[in-house]
């Protein structure tokens, strides 16, 4: 199963979807960071993260380098946070920027790999492609591809869901 949640930045979208895996009984949690480690300032702000989470029975697997199937166990219920975080990694890389294309395609075909692996996957990503601003250049460009993958990652998804102040609105459900 997957689900898509969607959110403004501090829209509870992150809670919601911890809430949403903690509720599985039986099935080994695991965290899938998407963001990158880059400087002191991150790395504090990790083990921060890690700590709250681990109260909760979650297992926290660093993704900043890219999402293997193979680094979570079978069977499991995975949280990717965030898709908006991974867009960006393989778009904006060491080797340079890539195509929005290649990225599209690199993710969902890694998305897919994990979901023949795991039993759950929920992904948030944060709604930033719908406010109406029009930016330049390259941010323009990273705008464009998230939203491109946030369509096609909603067609395939059991469920799509958008946390606004808190609330959950599911528009999509396996039922619908």
């Amino acid at each position: 199963m997957m689900i898509l949640i969607l959110g403004t930045a501090r829209s509870g979208k992150s809670s919601y979807a911890e809430t949403r895996l903690e509720s599985l009984k039986g099935l080994p949690k695991i965290y899938a960071a998407m963001s990158r480690i880059e400087d002191d300032e991150m790395r504090e702000r990790v083990k921060r993260h890690q700590a709250m989470r681990s109260c909760k029975g979650f297992m926290t697997v660093e993704c900043g380098n890219g999402l293997k199937a193979e680094d979570f166990p079978e069977g499991s219920a995975v949280l990717i946070e965030s898709l908006t975080a991974w867009t960006a990694n393989e778009m904006f890389c060491a080797d340079g920027v890539r195509p929005c294309g290649d990225v599209v395609e690199k993710i969902l075909s890694e998305l897919s790999e994990l979901g023949e692996r795991v039993r759950e996957v929920v992904i948030v990503s944060d709604d930033i492609f719908c406010d109406g601003v029009s930016y330049e250049g390259l941010t323009e460009e990273y705008v464009k591809c998230l939203a491109e993958l946030t369509v096609k990652i909603a067609e395939s998804a059991d469920e799509v869901t958008e946390v606004f102040s808190g609330l959950p609105f599911t528009y999509k459900t396996s039922q619908s």
